[in-house]
């Protein structure tokens, strides 16, 4: 008898003694965890649990839940959809190739779902919102440039928000249902008005705290709300906390240094006659205005190239956050085309584009794969921003860099600093906050594991952290 027969027999034996296809056993399993399970507050992981991305997780409360954050995987993300072919973009597909948070892990709580409370404008916390929000029969919560950022991502889609955007200021605290209290707490970020979400319950705090850093001088904007996280000393039950940077033993720097990096290279490097690109992070309107005022110091215009840079800084100025009106904004990919082959002078201008992870469709891929602008020795680049350390996104800006070697382009990479805490931060925050236990997310087992020693160092117990997986449910009481 051969193998395959074997095979065969197997599977129908399996047949006989009742097995079903994996799917389907994996969702009974699902809607009996739901069923059965008896605690009064519950924490349910959808995404970004000892995983980097599709960050999402869901509260329960009884008969209510809330969901905070709708990310993306923006590896598999990119990586899906850079394909040359027509592909499905949609929320079953998304969640089927790991792009997006699993809402299927619900069941039937998907029908108590009362709100969505978004974190910050990272496509890491928000990218999902178009493809699955409409799942749910609720409206979606968050700060005001947040707020603006989706509606615009919902026009993008060509899709309407099945329920409301609701804006709510930063440090501001409102009612969701019956059972649910939220906070938005202010803290430093890499994108403006983000927030820690605390949430009240007749049960129970939980702090969700993804993402964040302790910027005692940011160049826009306020200081992290420190004073109402003093006060929360001891009370909070559950610590939810990003760990992306654990394993490093540094205080994050503060994005002033990060202004006077970009000044060091723009006006400490002979640059007279050269074409000069910068890019960076799309949401990151500190930085990018940062850009502009140190274009205007060497006497060049500034042009804003990208789709994505348009949408940002254009929600940015909706908002009241900032004021664009003295950079040029070229904003599609036809125009940024026709614009630059009428470039006559590019050394009296700084351009500022999309495309810092090396992504092929991105328009300084396309700058130097389409030539559209000469570029040349002593010409720069300067990517003020970090690769992601992701397989796509390393092999996708090697490839990049080898192309503007071979051009004898001047590369200045890294000049940047992280919108993440680090070890130390993290030390900070937890004598600050002293939570009654934790849940380290936003990180691999190297930066959960380091997070977790830190945290025995400063009084933990094993018991009190708990490193979790994506569906592995935390009752809280």
């Amino acid at each position: 008898m051969n193998r395959n027969t074997n095979k065969n027999q197997s599977r129908n034996k399996n047949r006989r003694r009742g097995h079903r296809p994996f799917k389907k056993q994996i969702q009974e399993l699902r809607e009996k965890a739901v069923e059965n399970s008896n605690a009064k507050l519950e924490i349910i992981p959808l995404g970004g649990f000892s995983e980097i991305g599709r960050n999402s997780v869901a509260i329960r409360a009884d008969d209510e839940v809330i969901i905070l954050d709708l990310g993306l995987m923006m590896d598999k993300y990119i990586e899906y959809t850079d394909s040359d072919d027509l592909v499905e973009i949609s929320g079953r597909k998304l969640i089927e190739i790991g792009a997006a948070p699993d809402v299927n892990i619900l069941g039937k709580l998907k029908k108590q779902v009362k709100a969505i409370l978004l974190t910050h404008a990272h496509l890491d916390h928000i990218g999902s919102v178009p493809y699955i929000a409409n799942k749910f029969d609720c409206d979606i919560h968050s700060a005001p440039f947040t707020i603006e950022l989706v509606r615009r991502m919902y026009e993008d889609e060509k899709r309407m928000p099945r329920g409301k955007l609701v804006a709510h200021d930063v440090n501001s605290r409102f009612k969701i249902g019956t059972k649910f209290e939220v906070e938005f707490i202010f803290i430093t970020h890499s994108a403006p008005q983000t927030v820690m979400a605390l949430i009240h319950t007749p049960y129970g705090k939980i702090l969700y705290a993804n993402d964040f850093k302790f910027d005692n001088n940011p160049t826009m904007g306020q200081k992290p709300n420190y004073e109402r996280l003093r006060e929360l000393k001891g009370q909070i039950d559950y610590l939810i906390v990003d760990t992306l940077y654990a394993d490093q033993p540094i205080k994050t720097p503060s994005e002033k240094i990060a202004e006077e990096m970009l000044k060091d290279v723009l006006l400490g490097t002979q640059s007279r006659d050269a074409t000069i690109i910068v890019s960076t992070f799309s949401s990151h309107i500190a930085r990018i205005r940062a850009i502009i005022n140190v274009a205007k110091m060497m006497k060049r215009t500034p042009v804003l190239l990208g789709r994505s840079l348009f949408k940002y800084t254009d929600a940015a100025e909706a908002v009241g956050l900032a004021d664009f009106s003295d950079a040029e904004r070229v904003p599609y990919g036809s125009k940024v085309r026709s614009y630059l082959k009428k470039l006559k002078n590019p050394e009296k201008y700084l351009l500022i584009a999309t495309g810092h992870q090396g992504e092929p469709k991105a328009i300084l891929s396309r700058i130097v794969d389409q030539n559209l602008l000469k570029l040349t020795d002593n010409d720069m680049v300067i990517f003020s921003s970090k690769t992601i350390p992701v397989p796509v996104s390393i092999a996708n800006r090697e490839k990049l860099d080898a192309k503007l070697r071979a051009k004898h382009v001047r590369i200045f990479d890294n000049i940047h600093v992280s919108g993440h805490g680090a070890r130390e931060d993290h030390r900070d925050f937890l004598n600050m906050l002293k939570p009654k236990h934790i849940i380290p997310t936003h990180g691999n087992m190297k930066q959960l594991n380091a997070f977790r020693e830190l945290a025995e160092e400063v009084g933990y117990k094993q018991n009190q952290i708990r490193i979790i997986k994506v569906g592995e449910r935390v009752k809280v009481a």
